[in-house]
């Protein structure tokens, strides 16, 4: 049940971080203008023509949940034992 909740969240956090990477930047520093413009952005559930759902930040959340995410799929990996079943 843990296992499935885990690879679950991983699944979320994967595509999350797809959709949020395909959108190009203009680079690390965003002026403050363009950090307060609000972006809508569609996400579909995966194995689902139906599900779908929209979510709107401004620039700058987009960026910090980018970061959020990598740093949680960074953990998630790095957490995992590398020796089960030796």
């Amino acid at each position: 049940m843990i296992g499935r909740t885990a690879y679950g969240a991983c699944a979320v956090a994967m595509i999350a971080t797809t959709a949020v990477m395909a959108q190009p930047t203009t680079g690390s520093s965003v002026s403050q203008t363009s950090a307060n413009k609000q972006v809508c952005r569609t996400f579909g559930d995966t194995g689902s023509r139906l599900g779908r759902y929209r979510a709107c930040h401004t620039v700058q959340e987009w960026i910090e949940l980018r970061r959020q995410t990598k740093q949680n799929v960074d953990h998630i990996q790095n957490a995992r034992p590398w020796n089960v079943g030796e």
